[in-house]
């Protein structure tokens, strides 16, 4: 399974949370994951090897001239390293053709092979939503986006790269990004649901991208024969994303969101 994450030294206690989680939760399987980044160091690369004990793991190292998105705009939680997913068709090896990008902010909750042998046969990329209703009309019309398509959350993506490479150049993503730098309110995601907005498979959020937003909203009577508890999440939730202003690493027993539990049986690494 080839897996890509993007991040500076900011975020090396998460990422090896996550990583502990996935050795816990997918035992003996095969890992190539690719680091893209700009400023780690041979210490950061040190945690993450010893954060994936009992999972056949192997580390690239994948840096990235970080000159190349100076111009983008970011947000406050948001390093520029955010951006290099969409370096994605340019900096992997030319024979991987599927990767599963995580964002570092992530938790896996269960066996992710389910996820990752979806049948990508004419899309680029899979992900899934994380707004609703008046909010994704509003970031359909502010990116010129079809009406009958989706805003995708793009910290969970599987990407089909042969679709990705023949969808898109790295240069026209660029000249995107310089086209429209005013309305990219949400950074490269904005970039990644222009691009690919007919060519983006969705996935249910509640199995393989739940921040607690979405949990709320699927945990409340309005959602119907899609409602789900904890309990449900425990049994069947692979992914649980922390994503927002909010952190349980940074606010410790404080944390008030309901999923904290996750990250606080894998913290300890």
């Amino acid at each position: 399974m080839n897996i890509l994450v993007t991040l500076d030294s900011n975020y090396i206690y998460p990422l090896c949370v996550m990583f502990n989680s996935l050795a816990k939760t997918n035992s003996g399987r095969d890992f190539d994951i690719y680091v893209a980044y700009s400023s780690l160091t041979d210490e950061d690369f040190e945690k993450m090897e010893k954060a994936l004990v009992g999972v056949n793991a192997v580390i690239h190292k994948v840096p990235v001239d970080n000159e190349i998105f100076a111009g983008a705009p970011v947000l406050d939680r948001l390093s520029k390293e955010t951006y290099y997913r969409l370096l994605i068709g340019d900096i992997l090896p030319a024979d991987v053709y599927k990767v599963l990008y995580l964002d570092p902010d992530i938790v896996i909750n269960r066996d992710l092979s389910e996820l990752y042998a979806t049948d990508m046969t004419g899309y680029a990329v899979a992900g899934g939503k994380h707004m609703f209703g008046f909010f994704e009309n509003i970031n359909l019309w502010r990116l010129k986006m079809d009406s009958d398509c989706n805003y995708v959350n793009a910290g969970v993506l599987l990407i089909n790269l042969d679709e990705w490479r023949k969808t898109v150049t790295l240069q026209q993503i660029l000249d995107y990004i310089t086209a429209n730098i005013k309305s990219l309110l949400l950074a490269d995601q904005d970039v990644i649901n222009h691009i690919f907005q007919h060519s983006t498979l969705y996935i249910d959020e509640r199995l393989y991208n739940l921040d607690e937003k979405t949990f709320r909203r699927y945990s409340s009577r309005r959602a119907g024969k899609k409602r789900i508890d904890l309990d449900w999440v425990r049994k069947n939730t692979a992914v649980i994303h922390f994503n927002g202003k909010h952190k349980p690493w940074r606010e410790g027993n404080d944390y008030q969101g309901k999923l904290g539990e996750f990250f606080e049986k894998n913290k300890d690494i």
